[in-house]
């Protein structure tokens, strides 16, 4: 009997592609998962948007109180049961009316190369077919997974399967690429919040986003919060449904907070878990320690209905002797600071070797929420912050104090996009000179070694620096741990750049 060699040749999904899940939306107002919530609250204030168009931002937010109070009134009262008190199924759309119908195919930079609608039974099981295919496997035996190989395949997206996975050496703590940092001790390895990119000729041929077979083995997977660049199905589906992923805890699922647990599981994925503040975990080598997330919040103190939050998780990594603690994009609310938390906790977990630190600030005020990816934030504002500029996320100066406070030897500014995969899709600074930086909404990282060399001072002594170094990694730069050593170790940059351990 013949055997057909071409049949049964491994093939993998290529690197060139990027997936998303297009979900129908069945509920009133719309989901976090959707992104409808957002559409909706635009929507509503479509009066607010075309006063931007007409006459320019500056006059929105001149004229906020105005604006806001006539569309509370107006088209948005329509979300309210009276006047500060929010509808239960807007706070907490339906999540059984939010269900996966489709597969989109990213391909380059934003261009979405074909939306394959997919049988409901086949969803239960995504998690373990397309990490299957990312490892490497023949055409499926079932009929329906079947059918969507084949449309893969003729699609060109499903490449031969080139000798084994690769287990490059990137040292002990690599910054993938904006909130995506990979630990490994080499015995063990963990990601938080992996958010990959596909390959394109767009970028620079010797600078491309790391795949998931250059990131090698993966032992588990850590996700800080809901927001879709900290937790991307399309980067989680190719890992398998085996895959131990580490989610916040969250009771209910809410219009600021997706249920990630089960969002997961509904994926097919076997191993999730869910953990709550304090609480730690043992993988092999490595021990993860689940600590608050404050900030990234509709406002830094009051807010409409506290009681639904934008649910997430910073954490404390202990391995190789050092303690890395990540941020993201963590700040300050009513419910606490993250310094704050510093302060208590330090007794209690020791000095910290390096902390992955958000820096954006990303201050706005209110009404500019209709103009970002957060216009589902508005709705919660009490009337006498309308005015008020709200600082969503931890700046420079509190990255530094984080650092201070938890008597660190260097902060790593991160979560800011960092390569053109990133700022090419709006996310994060231009680091390449093709545009003016606006550093009011997103400064550089080469910003937080500026502040931290000026952090006190006298006429007599000058400027007075901060004791922590400032460790500016690129995307795919790593640092290696060799005892009381740190070293970095560093890809190709392109552009201009300067950095210091």
């Amino acid at each position: 009997m013949s055997v057909n060699l071409v049949s049964m040749t491994l093939k993998r999904l290529s690197d060139e592609i990027k997936f998303h899940l297009t979900y129908q939306d069945d509920t009133p107002f719309g989901s976090a998962i959707a992104d409808r919530a957002n559409h909706t609250i635009r929507t509503l204030c479509d009066n607010i948007v075309q006063h931007r168009q007409d006459f320019g931002l500056q006059a929105v937010i001149n004229r906020s109180r105005e604006l806001l109070s006539a569309a509370m009134t107006g088209a948005l009262a329509e979300i309210y049961v009276k006047p500060n008190t929010l509808r239960s199924d807007w706070l907490y759309p339906p999540a059984d009316l939010v269900n996966p119908v489709a597969l989109s195919l990213e391909y380059g930079v934003g261009e979405i190369l074909a939306q394959i609608e997919l049988p409901a039974k086949l969803f239960a099981d995504l998690a373990s077919y397309l990490g299957e295919w990312e490892r490497g496997s023949t055409a499926p035996l079932d009929p329906i997974a079947r059918q969507l190989w084949d449309a893969l395949a003729e699609l060109d997206v499903l490449t031969p399967l080139e000798g084994e996975s690769l287990d490059p050496n990137l040292g002990n703590a690599t910054l993938v690429g904006h909130s995506t940092v990979r630990l490994s001790d080499g015995m063990t390895t963990i990601l938080v919040d992996p958010f990959l990119h596909p390959k394109s000729d767009a970028y620079p041929t010797a600078y491309q986003p790391l795949s998931l077979r250059e990131l090698g083995t993966i032992d588990g997977v850590f996700i800080t919060h809901s927001h879709p660049d900290h937790f991307d199905l399309g980067t989680l589906l190719r890992l398998g449904q085996d895959m131990p992923i580490f989610v916040p805890n969250l009771e209910r699922e809410s219009v600021l907070s997706i249920d990630l647990a089960w969002r997961l599981q509904q994926l097919g994925f076997r191993h999730v878990r869910s953990l709550s503040w304090f609480e730690e975990v043992q993988l092999g080598t490595i021990r993860v320690v689940a600590l608050p997330f404050y900030g990234e919040q509709p406002t830094i103190a009051d807010v409409l209905h506290p009681e639904v939050r934008n649910q997430g998780n910073t954490y404390l990594v202990d391995y190789l002797d050092r303690r890395i603690v990540l941020t993201a994009d963590s700040g300050t609310d009513g419910l606490g600071n993250i310094n704050q938390m510093a302060l208590s906790t330090g007794d209690r977990y020791g000095s910290i070797d390096t902390i992955f630190c958000g820096y954006r600030g990303f201050g706005l005020y209110p009404i500019q929420y209709l103009f970002s990816s957060i216009a589902a934030y508005l709705p919660f504002v009490p009337s006498n912050v309308w005015q008020v500029r709200q600082q969503m996320m931890g700046n420079a100066d509190d990255a530094i104090d984080l650092a201070e406070i938890w008597n660190a030897n260097r902060i790593v500014p991160y979560s800011d996009g960092g390569a053109p995969w990133h700022w090419l899709r709006g996310l994060g600074p231009c680091l390449d000179g093709s545009e003016t930086l606006m550093m009011a909404v997103d400064p550089t990282p080469d910003y937080v070694a500026t502040v931290a060399t000026q952090r006190s001072g006298s006429r007599r002594d000058g400027a007075i620096a901060s004791p922590v170094s400032i460790c500016i990694l690129r995307p795919g730069d790593s640092l290696l741990f060799e005892g009381e050593n740190t070293s970095i170790l560093a890809r190709i940059w392109p552009y201009s750049s300067s950095s210091e351990i």
